[in-house]
């Protein structure tokens, strides 16, 4: 989204409006295109379900975050956050799925949009006035033993990051760039910003499973590559 600058009206918006978003999403998932690319990833049918649940109950809440200069194109492009979202949770450990979904379910009862909470902690890298003036109250800073968590996996994401540019240059061109600015969010910031809403078992679960996958996988190359093949495979539906 423009300048990765938002907040937000409401939690997710109306019941109807939420059943039409995710009727959208899961109309994507059930492509046989897309099914046979989760299947080939490793997804059996109780996991391809979950990671559903995950990104239709995000694609939900986006709805709910609001822009500061109005709403956003972005929130209504269904393909690409499919694409972007799933090539995330397939590109990392498969096993933090079911936790990122217990994460969601535990902060909607709590009535927090973590998607929006998420926006908001980009603000501090790419606008920190405005953070300042209109999220800092809101959004209590990290725990000493979460902040060093969070250092813990982007130090171990670095090199991958590094590693990935120089494999696949085109494709790291247009990924999120290695450095936030003003209005633009690095690819590590923006992990930061969406992890720091989750519980410390969760990021220390994320933590550890990422030093047993980059022993043998890089994910950030990997989402490179699958980014592309989720994106065709839902060009039919258009």
């Amino acid at each position: 989204m423009a300048g990765d600058r938002h907040g937000a009206e409401g939690l997710c918006g109306s019941y109807g409006r939420r059943l039409g978003r995710r009727r959208g999403m899961r109309g994507l998932f059930s492509a046989p295109a897309v099914v046979g690319l989760l299947e080939g990833e490793g997804l059996d049918d109780a996991a391809r379900e979950t990671l559903e649940r995950v990104v239709c109950l995000e694609w939900e809440l986006f709805d709910g975050v609001r822009n500061a200069g109005g709403r956003a194109s972005c929130q209504d492009d269904l393909r690409s956050f499919f694409s972007y979202r799933c090539t995330q949770y397939l590109a990392f450990p498969h096993e933090i799925v079911p936790r990122v979904l217990g994460e969601l379910e535990r902060a909607e009862l709590e009535g927090r949009n973590v998607v929006r909470e998420k926006y908001a902690r980009m603000m501090a890298v790419t606008d920190p006035e405005a953070f300042g003036r209109e999220w800092s109250s809101l959004l209590a800073p990290p725990s000493p033993v979460k902040s060093e968590a969070l250092r813990q996996l982007r130090r171990l994401l670095v090199p991958a990051l590094e590693e990935a540019a120089a494999a696949l240059p085109v494709s790291h061109g247009h990924a999120r760039p290695d450095e936030s600015s003003a209005g633009h969010v690095s690819a590590l910031d923006y992990l930061e910003a969406e992890v720091c809403s989750y519980s410390l078992g969760t990021i220390f679960a994320l933590r550890d499973a990422l030093r047993r996958q980059l022993g043998h996988t890089n994910p950030i190359a990997r989402s490179y590559v699958l980014s592309g093949r989720l994106h065709d495979a839902t060009e039919v539906i258009e």
